[in-house]
């Protein structure tokens, strides 16, 4: 009577899935993305650029899912998720990604000549300046958050002074 690779039939015997479609966890994986990006662009939101996860994050990620029982399973849909995610950001129209390899070619193409190569040049490393500082910046905190890096910080927190003790 348990649901065998997504299908279950049920007492009457009809066929029900048991989990969304592929189109639907896509779709939801798109919308989740876009709406990150976002919250963390909106000056009013919560989500700040050290909640998201770079490498180590998901490194950390997948060890805590494959310690569950159904472990594979659920680092195979992460890794679908974390794709879709990955092909949305590749195409966001940042000069060093796919996207801004787009929109410069669409400016070319409207301009009948290529874009000048020492602007060219400028902007593309600036924006892979700014996207290699970004990767420090998140695994900075991506680093403080795992356990023992965690721990020893406790420990150093609780040897020094607390803030709210005044000195002799």
């Amino acid at each position: 009577m348990k649901p065998r690779i997504g299908v279950q039939w049920d007492t009457s015997g009809i066929v029900s899935i048991q989990h969304p479609n592929p189109i639907e966890q896509v779709y939801n994986s798109v919308t989740s993305t876009l709406k990150t990006i976002g919250a963390v662009a909106s000056p009013k939101s919560d989500v700040k650029l050290q909640h998201l996860s770079g490498p180590v994050g998901i490194g950390r990620i997948y060890y805590l899912l494959f310690q569950s029982e159904r472990g594979w399973q659920l680092a195979l849909w992460f890794s679908v998720i974390l794709n879709v995610n990955l092909a949305i950001l590749n195409l966001l129209p940042i000069p060093v990604l796919d996207g801004g390899h787009i929109v410069l070619a669409l400016i070319e193409s409207v301009r009948r000549k290529p874009v000048n190569m020492r602007v060219l040049e400028v902007i593309q490393t600036s924006c892979a300046v700014l996207i290699i500082g970004y990767m420090l910046y998140i695994t900075f905190f991506d680093v403080q958050d795992l356990p023992f890096v965690r721990k020893k910080l406790d420990q150093f927190e609780a040897q020094s002074p607390g803030k709210n003790s005044q000195a002799p």
